[in-house]
């Protein structure tokens, strides 16, 4: 069997190549990641303090007036005398007021770590979210934003612990189940991945691609059933989902329910008449049922468009060689053979 295995999160991107399905189709799967990145919670945007705007307080107490000390003046002999001059006064300046100290509080110094994970200065914010945990142990986005950073930093078994102590605080965190199931299949843990996906599914059925994932782990594990029946689910969410028909039409045909797999691959070359692989499946369906016309004008098709295809040749010989057309099946053999050498 050859399906298209296509494990993506963050930013996800179609594996397209041409696959063949042989008599006798060994059904195996490649998952690629490509890591959703999280890009952090609404929460967290919200709980990022402002620098509050600061206004100039201004003293409005005047100075107080001095009053000149009146001097009493002889009535007998009147002299010129000086105005005597006013006391000088001075005045002590009032002690300065402290300047309040703001308090550290487990918020503030996420936030922090956050201004710093958002610079990519990744092992600082981790240190700070470390503080936040240490002041408030339940703090579920300093966990989570932690986990990123180790991620960021290649540093995947801490990630892991981290979204691990998450669900522990938060068994229903959707989030933290699709990242742990990323990072178990890089690790090939594939086990944990589908527990993983299968919970964050339970919580969250409306994703179309974890569905389509989950079944390419199920076609791994050879559950081919539950494989199928997880991208029919992707189909009802996403009804032109390229890859998820292609990998059902495959189990289809691995299953010898060749009308159900040639409704789902004439469905493919409906969305997409380019693909190759689709094409060389729905030859090969047509073959096994018995409707050799159909299947030499699918292979006939598919080696204009694809000359150097060699199974479609193969194929198209063996569909001739039914039909008693031996001259023309001997020539596509032929052909088999060259690109088989060359290659």
């Amino acid at each position: 069997m050859n399906m298209k295995n296509l494990y993506r999160i963050d930013v996800f991107c179609s594996v397209k190549s041409v696959r063949s399905v042989c008599n006798g189709l060994t059904f195996s799967l490649c998952i690629f990641f490509i890591l959703i990145t999280c890009h952090g919670c609404g929460k967290e945007e919200e709980s990022v303090e402002k620098t509050p705007e600061f206004k100039e307080v201004i003293s409005e107490s005047p100075e107080e007036q001095l009053s000149a000390i009146a001097t009493e003046i002889p009535s007998a002999k009147v002299k010129e005398t000086k105005p005597e001059q006013s006391p000088q006064i001075i005045q002590t300046p009032s002690p300065a007021q402290p300047l309040a100290v703001k308090p550290v509080t487990a918020q503030g110094l996420y936030n922090e770590g956050l201004e710093l994970y958002n610079q990519g200065q990744l092992e600082e914010a981790i240190e700070l979210f470390n503080r936040a945990i240490e002041m408030d142990p339940t703090m579920v986005d300093a966990y989570k934003k932690k986990a990123m950073a180790y991620n960021r930093l290649g540093m995947m078994n801490e990630a892991i612990i981290s979204f691990r102590r998450v669900i522990e605080l938060n068994p229903n965190d959707s989030e933290a189940y699709l990242h742990l199931g990323n990072f178990y299949v890089k690790r090939r843990m594939t086990d944990d991945a589908i527990h993983a996906l299968e919970r964050y599914i339970s919580l969250n059925p409306s994703n179309a691609l974890v569905y389509y994932n989950l079944g390419c782990l199920y076609g791994e594990k050879k559950l081919f059933d539950k494989a199928a029946a997880c991208y029919q689910l992707a189909l009802k969410i996403h009804p032109n989902y390229e890859d998820a028909f292609y990998n059902l039409g495959v189990i289809y045909n691995d299953k010898e329910m060749y009308d159900e797999s040639i409704a789902v691959f004439q469905k493919i070359l409906t969305i997409n008449p380019e693909n190759h692989a689709a094409r060389y499946n729905l030859a090969f369906a047509y073959n096994k049922k018995g409707l050799y016309e159909d299947a030499v004008a699918a292979c006939e098709k598919l080696v204009e468009l694809h000359p150097g295809n060699a199974n479609a040749h193969l194929l198209l010989g063996d569909t001739y060689r039914r039909l008693g057309k031996v001259k023309e099946a001997q020539e596509e053999y032929d052909i088999y053979k060259k690109l088989i050498f060359i290659k």
